[in-house]
């Protein structure tokens, strides 16, 4: 299908629609002949202008894309169509790209911008968030900050739309099975290791899981560790940092009862569904996206614990932002839709309906999870008692990262020391980094 402007999205781009084309405006004012018309008169209605989106591995959903963006838009920017291409087979950045037919918007995480910045698609948007009054202050500034990492020079290549931060979920029927006092806010790794051991046990048939620490990943972000040095591609794990996050994970997978049959990983699966995980870390968005799980089952939230010297720090700033591409021709309106749905109007809804903000108000944050019934007479504050650090990303992360998990299954059931587990995981890295060099 050839869209407007000459762009080619393929039979599976995914076309949402926010209004049919519509000029709106003042309507003229008769006035006498040779009188002169008032401002309302002469006035022109905007031209009907269409404005395309990458959605990048889909990081919005339809349900999300719907109520923070096309709604919005049809009320406030009638004279816009818009229409978001997903990532699909025939449709991904690169063949985009090939095809001369990349979108105006790019719409994905910052973990991920990377590879949109590799593409060269980036255009510095300070002239247009200046000239159109787009006030960046008003958000937080670790994901401010996120996004001008991508700069060299003061350059800012997207805008913060929402935010994603982690949190300790736990199941409160496990703790009263067995009289185990809840988890509180502000714990250390340590603390929720100790209370896991007196929920690891073999009941009725049930082998219940105290704590399963998730991904080696998202407790080393608590720490904002490098995978790599982006200068030398050389891996960076062969350090005291990395060994702690690594002896953490030791030390929980050691409980006796928690490896069973060599299973270690049980997930949001055993949390959400088996009902046997009593705590896990978790996202936001994870706990809205399964909420219909959480429908039926007694349970809360604390603030994502860290190790001790580092309490108070969550996990590094992950975001969702939108960027407008040096291809578009329609930058103008294209930062005009970014005000809308970064207005505090649009941000509250978010925040209400479970989706953190990335405005500081705290107002908005005090509305956070107020419209979802299954978050009513929850820990939701939670949320917000740790700060999220800023990230170090490269384009070596997701290979050095390959092997950091893969570790994971090393502690667990095979035996391996921490010293020697990082020095391993440097040396695979690096021989896999010279060959993509």
């Amino acid at each position: 299908m050839k869209a407007k402007r000459g762009y080619t999205f393929g039979s599976l781009c995914a076309v949402m629609t926010v209004c049919a084309l519509a000029g709106c405006g003042s309507q003229g004012v008769e006035t006498k002949e040779g009188a002169p018309q008032t401002k309302a008169a002469v006035e022109k209605p905007p031209e009907p202008v269409k404005i395309t989106m990458y959605n990048h591995f889909n990081n919005i959903s339809d349900e999300r894309l719907q109520q923070f963006i096309i709604e919005p838009l049809k009320r406030k920017l009638p004279y816009v169509t818009f229409e978001v291409v997903k990532h699909d087979k025939g449709t991904t950045i690169e063949e985009l790209v090939a095809a001369n037919s990349f979108t105006d918007l790019y719409y994905g995480s910052n973990v991920g911008f990377p590879t949109y910045k590799n593409l060269q698609l980036q255009k510095d948007m300070n002239d247009v968030i200046k000239q159109h009054g787009l006030d960046l202050s008003r958000m937080d500034q670790a994901y401010v900050d996120a996004v001008k990492s991508f700069g060299e020079n003061g350059e800012v290549y997207g805008v913060p739309f929402s935010a994603n931060m982690g949190v300790l979920v736990y199941n409160k029927s496990i703790f009263d099975k067995f009289a185990v006092p809840y988890p509180k806010d502000g714990m250390t790794w340590d603390e929720v290791i100790e209370l896991g051991k007196r929920l690891t046990r073999s009941d009725g048939g049930v082998q219940y899981i105290g704590f399963d620490p998730g991904r080696v990943a998202d407790v080393a972000s608590g720490l904002s560790l490098p995978y790599a040095d982006a200068k030398t591609a050389k891996a960076l794990i062969d350090n005291d940092s990395w060994r702690k996050v690594f002896g953490m994970f030791k030390s929980a997978y050691e409980i006796p009862g928690y490896v069973n049959a060599g299973k270690y990983d049980y997930g949001a699966n055993g949390f959400f569904k088996d009902k046997n995980v009593a705590m896990m870390p978790a996202w936001a968005l994870q706990l809205v996206n399964s909420k219909a799980d959480l429908a039926k089952m007694d349970w809360d939230i604390v603030s994502l614990p860290n190790f001790k010297e580092d309490l108070g720090r969550g996990r590094q700033v992950d975001i969702h932002m939108l960027a407008i591409s040096n291809v578009s021709k329609n930058r103008d309106a294209a930062l005009e839709v970014l005000k809308i749905i970064t207005s505090d109007e649009v941000q509250r809804m978010m925040s209400e309906y479970g989706t953190p903000s990335v405005l500081k108000s705290d107002d908005i944050k005090k509305g956070y999870g107020t419209k979802l019934p299954e978050f009513q007479g929850k820990n939701v504050q939670a949320l917000f008692k740790t700060k999220p650090g800023l990230p170090a990303i490269t384009k070596y992360d997701g290979t050095v990262g390959f092997y950091v998990e893969a570790a994971r299954k090393d502690l667990a059931t095979g035996g391996k020391d921490v010293n020697t587990l990082v020095r391993t995981i440097e040396e695979q890295s690096n021989q896999k980094l010279s060959t993509q060099k």
